[in-house]
Parts: C-alpha cells; sequence; structure tokens
C-alpha cells in the first residue's frame, strides 16, 4: 500500500503554462480516486484539459513531473511531456464537454512511461518511513481570440484506462485565480491566431 512506502506530500498542480511558477494545491491523494502510485499503472494515465474554445494546448510543451525524495535513498524526478491520447481510450468514461467546450487528450510517450515504471518499481523498494511523492502538472496553454480571465474556465480530469470515473485536477477554476498568484498575468496567443 502506498502509505507503507511513501506518504504523499501535498500533491500539487501547477498551471505554469499561465505562469511560470504558480500552484494550486490538490490536497491528498484520496481526492485523486485514491489512486494507489505504487501499485496502479500511473504510466498508462490520461489527462483530459476541458477548455473553451478561446484556449488551447500548445502542443508537446504541456508536461507532469514526479518527484520522489527520501531522506536516506536519494530521489527520482521524472518530467513527462504529455502527448495527444487516442479518443477512445477515454470512451465512455468522459461526459459530453458542456456548452462549447472541447476536451484534448493526453498521455504518456513510452520513454516516459518506461521512467515512470522504473520510478514505481524503485519507490516499492524503499524502507517505510519519510518518502515523499509530489506531482505537479504544468499545461501550456494559449489563446486564439481575447478573452476575460474572470469568466473563462478551465479544468483538468484523470483517468486511469479500464478505470471508472475521472478525478478533477481542476474544476472550472477561473482563469483570473490561476492568473492572480503567476508572474505572468496574459496567456500567449496562439501560433497563427492574433489572439
Amino acid at each position: 500500500m502506498i502509505r507503507r512506502t511513501t506518504r504523499i506530500a501535498a500533491a500539487a498542480v501547477a498551471f505554469a503554462a499561465l505562469a511560470a511558477c504558480s500552484s494550486i494545491p490538490l490536497g491528498t491523494a484520496s481526492k485523486l480516486r485514491g489512486l494507489d502510485y505504487l501499485n496502479d499503472d500511473v504510466a498508462s494515465l490520461l489527462l483530459a484539459f476541458d477548455l473553451p474554445p478561446s484556449l488551447e494546448p500548445v502542443e508537446g510543451a504541456s508536461t507532469i513531473s514526479f518527484d520522489i525524495t527520501t531522506p536516506s535513498s536519494g530521489e527520482r524526478r521524472i518530467k513527462a511531456t504529455l502527448v495527444a491520447a487516442d479518443a477512445g481510450d477515454l470512451a465512455g468514461t468522459l461526459p459530453p464537454p458542456t456548452g462549447e467546450r472541447n476536451y484534448y487528450l493526453f498521455g504518456f510517450s513510452d520513454p516516459d512511461k518506461q521512467l515512470i515504471r522504473e520510478a514505481q518499481a524503485w519507490a516499492k523498494t524503499l524502507p517505510a518511513g519519510n518518502n515523499a511523492l509530489s506531482i505537479s502538472l504544468n499545461p501550456k496553454l494559449c489563446r486564439t481570440e481575447p478573452l476575460d480571465p474572470a469568466k473563462t474556465t478551465v479544468s483538468a480530469l484523470i483517468a486511469l484506462p479500464g478505470a471508472p470515473g475521472l478525478a478533477p485536477l481542476l474544476s472550472n477554476q477561473p482563469l483570473s485565480t490561476i492568473l492572480a498568484s503567476a508572474p505572468i498575468k496574459d496567456v500567449p496567443p496562439c501560433a497563427g491566431h492574433s489572439g
């Protein structure tokens, strides 16, 4: 069990596309559908960005970081780039997007999946103690048109293939709230758009 070998430090979502260093706390692992970060196939995790038409993810720029740290056994840090996933992987799991919103589905590349699985295998060998796992999501977003950050919301959902349900990492979070703690105060225009 995860609590035996890894105490989950506060898992956080850093919305770094909008801000280089802003973070939004997720809380404990129980808020993430009780995922067992040591025993579940985290490498097969799928992520869905739920965005309005005025926002798009920048291709090949979003990442998830996994950091396992221990007081006596060293650390493992993985920065996995999100790659487009097949919509069939979440078929029947995602409710239809509301209004005019769009889903953008992502998973991990094969080399990143291997690194994640190796880190999980290593973490299972660690003695019980003050080991900690933290996860941060860094989606890179751009805008296709001018937008009002107070009225523009973003959501991010996660699922394991074959597992029922989704867990929200962000749920209808106003862009203005995210940008309030960000070093930048605007989302850049998408390539090919005047924004």
